[in-house]
């Protein structure tokens, strides 16, 4: 398959594109496969604790955007040290650390946000 091939494969062939990019970060990525073993937890503990439906949804999608931001960060990592190799540079070790605190920060909104409709949605 080409390059431009794949910029405009259909739509069937995108989905399993990303159902393999996130089968190989889950694999690869420690923290995916770490946020997703989150997700799963925290959506039985809203089912057990009685959680309506919808809010479930919502929980689903809040924790969603910790992994999301994860999975840039990983692949943002790989293609940053691809190109740098191993020469230590200041601008890249901030860049790492920009994406990093991103993924603090979507931990932080999802979790909290999910922790609140568990016990404060009705």
């Amino acid at each position: 398959m080409q390059p431009a091939d794949l910029k405009n494969s259909n739509l069937f062939r995108k989905t399993l594109n990303s159902l393999n990019g996130f089968r190989v970060a889950f694999i690869k990525e420690r923290a995916v496969a770490q946020e997703t073993l989150a997700l799963v937890v925290i959506i039985i503990a809203a089912v057990a604790l009685g959680c309506k439906a919808a809010n479930v949804f919502l929980i689903f999608l809040a924790c969603l955007l910790p992994i999301t931001l994860e999975l840039v960060n990983s692949a943002m990592e790989i293609f940053i040290d691809h190109f740098s190799g191993s020469a230590y540079r200041e601008e890249i070790r901030r860049a790492k650390d920009m994406l990093s605190a991103a993924v603090c920060l979507a931990l932080l909104i999802g979790y909290s946000g999910s922790i609140w409709i568990i016990l404060f949605a009705e």
